[in-house]
């Protein structure tokens, strides 16, 4: 039993390093064209870009700018993921972010905030080199 218990020590020991060695990293700006839809504002696009400034295992601090016809909005955001970074999620002072990582360079995303001036967003966005 002590064999068996060895083993799965040793074995999860040399493993951990391969699972943490596939989190992917966001750090970096993406870019892409929005489309929301507000209860006050109404239907509106532009463009959006996500800063993403520091990755600490599966968290990650940035910002996101978005273009308006009152001018540029530029908000910051917290996010988390889990292993393998199936489920991403996000959050301002406001609302809450969904993401998606299509592929190392393509990330989607969607935000929504409740309340009086109730709104949705979702654009798709590519990791600028």
């Amino acid at each position: 039993m002590k064999a068996l218990i060895h083993s799965l020590i040793a074995a999860t020991l040399v493993s951990a390093p391969a699972f943490c060695a596939d989190e992917p990293s966001l750090v970096g700006t993406w870019t892409g064209q929005r489309d929301r839809i507000a209860k006050v504002e109404g239907r509106r696009g532009g463009l959006a870009t996500l800063v993403i400034t520091e990755q600490q295992g599966n968290t990650f601090v940035g910002h996101l700018k978005r273009s308006n016809p009152t001018g540029d909005e530029d908000e910051p955001l917290w996010g988390a993921f889990t292993p393998g970074a199936r489920l991403m999620m996000g959050a301002d002072e406001e609302g809450t972010y969904i993401f998606r990582l299509i592929d190392a360079n393509t990330l989607d995303y969607c935000y929504t905030e409740a309340g009086p001036s109730a709104r949705a967003v979702c654009a798709r966005l590519a990791r600028q080199r």
